[in-house]
């Protein structure tokens, strides 16, 4: 069942000549006509600009996106509604929002489902365009579109998955960071018989699909061709990622992880059982936040968490990201004030607000903010800057579309990964199980 909304209604009074000024340079022409002539929009009091999205993990960056809208519905006039979700349950409420053709204006949007709603999402080419030459262009060209190139929604921002790892464990065994996923499953290996094992989820979790997707990748596998139509999951490299989970699982994890949410692993780490798992930095702040000690000692955990890039396999170093974009429903009766909104948040003042309130979770799609000063604010976020080199988004080497999309929602590669991990498939039975279960999603969205 979904969760009741967390909802911010805000009805903004009359603003300062100061304030109707400045913001008419930061924002697009229909509304700062209105604020030049210091007049609302016809009716605008009984008009609201609806914004779903889901929970953030860094609260700071939700209140940041609530005060802009905020401040845009001061601006424009009208009232303004922010609506969060638990992440998982984000695709069902959209679902639901589909079905039936109202609810929000606005929508945060996991990165296959620009295409998923292509015919329920207003085309954005021309902002984006916009926005791209604004920013000095897009580090990413692909997400935010349908399968026909268009853009059904904003490429927003995307979230690592670096390796965040208790240097004090790795010191006391006289090993150095893990550079490889071998090096991973020999050293967990070790810190697992000193009760510090690895903590990836082999579970219905988003981290799963994320890292299982990184370690295929990592071997050579690929789950589709770069048509992103033709499956290609059954591989003998893809066969040989599964091998090496099952090795990883049973050398250097315990059984919980086969029911871990996207939680889990944090708690782990935090708590000082796990010596290392794959995350965004989530675990750190959280870590830092809460002055989490190590067990037995006043030394807080966060001192001794380190962040290093991905691990590499045979065909090189390659990871999957939480890429997020927002777009507009076509059935909105506020299309245009909502692409007003986008145009607005999209400013560089605004991204800048946006970036820096979520601690550097986020990191934005704009070439602009690639190497911006908050991740030279903390030696723990050093990778930040060069982890897009190795990060895909799902659906690589294709385009993140419908079909890939609902392979993600039904969790296969986690559940084969896992049957194999536990001796229930082989591995050649697991890989052949899943290129069953996707062919037939393939093409059911053909």
């Amino acid at each position: 069942m979904v969760t009741p909304y967390e909802k911010t209604t805000s009805l903004a009074g009359p603003a300062s000549r100061r304030s109707f000024l400045r913001s008419s340079l930061a924002t697009s022409a229909g509304v700062a006509g209105m604020l030049l002539a210091k007049t609302p929009p016809a009716m605008g009091q009984d008009r609201e600009l609806r914004l779903i999205t889901f929970s953030h993990f860094v609260p700071t960056s939700d209140e940041e996106l609530k005060r802009q809208l905020e401040e845009f519905g001061q601006m424009a006039g009208v009232k303004v509604r922010m609506d969060r979700v638990a992440h998982l349950q984000l695709p069902a409420v959209l679902a639901s929002e589909v079905q039936g053709q109202k609810g929000h204006d606005l929508t945060s949007l996991w990165v296959g489902m620009p295409d998923l709603y292509k015919k329920h999402l207003v085309n954005l080419d021309d902002l984006v365009e916009k926005v791209g030459r604004r920013a000095g262009g897009l580090t990413d060209n692909i997400v935010g579109r349908d399968g026909e190139g268009h853009y059904r929604a904003m490429p927003w921002f995307f979230i690592s998955f670096p390796i965040a790892i208790r240097t004090d464990l790795i010191a006391e065994i006289g090993e150095t960071m893990p550079d490889t996923w071998e090096d991973v499953r020999r050293i967990g290996m070790q810190l697992k018989a000193k009760g510090h094992p690895v903590g990836i989820q082999l579970s219905h979790s988003e981290d799963a699909n994320h890292i299982l997707r990184g370690i295929i990748w990592s071997w050579g596998g690929k789950l589709v061709e770069a048509d992103g139509k033709t499956v290609a999951v059954n591989s003998p490299e893809t066969v040989e990622a599964y091998k090496f989970i099952k090795a990883l699982y049973t050398d250097a994890m315990e059984e919980e992880v086969l029911a871990w949410d996207d939680r889990n692993n944090n708690v782990c780490l935090n708590s000082g059982k796990c010596s290392m798992i794959l995350n965004p930095i989530s675990a750190y702040n959280s870590a830092r936040t809460d002055n989490a000690l190590i067990p037995g000692t006043e030394r807080p955990v966060h001192q001794v968490i380190n962040h290093i890039m991905p691990p590499a396999g045979p065909a090189g170093r390659h990871m999957s990201a939480a890429y997020n974009t927002i777009g507009v429903w076509k059935f909105s009766q506020n299309q245009e004030l909502a692409k007003e909104f986008l145009d607005f948040h999209f400013q560089k003042d605004q991204q800048e607000k946006h970036l820096t309130a979520s601690e550097g979770y986020n990191q934005p799609l704009m070439r602009a903010f690639s190497m911006h000063p908050i991740y030279a604010s903390n030696s723990k976020y050093y990778f930040a800057p060069y982890i897009g080199w190795y990060t895909h988004a799902p659906g690589w080497p294709g385009t993140p579309n419908a079909a890939s999309e609902t392979v993600w929602r039904q969790f296969i590669i986690p559940d084969t990964a896992a049957e194999c991990a536990t001796d229930r498939l082989t591995a050649e039975q697991a890989v052949k199980k899943a290129e069953m279960q996707m062919k037939r999603l393939y093409r059911r969205h053909s």
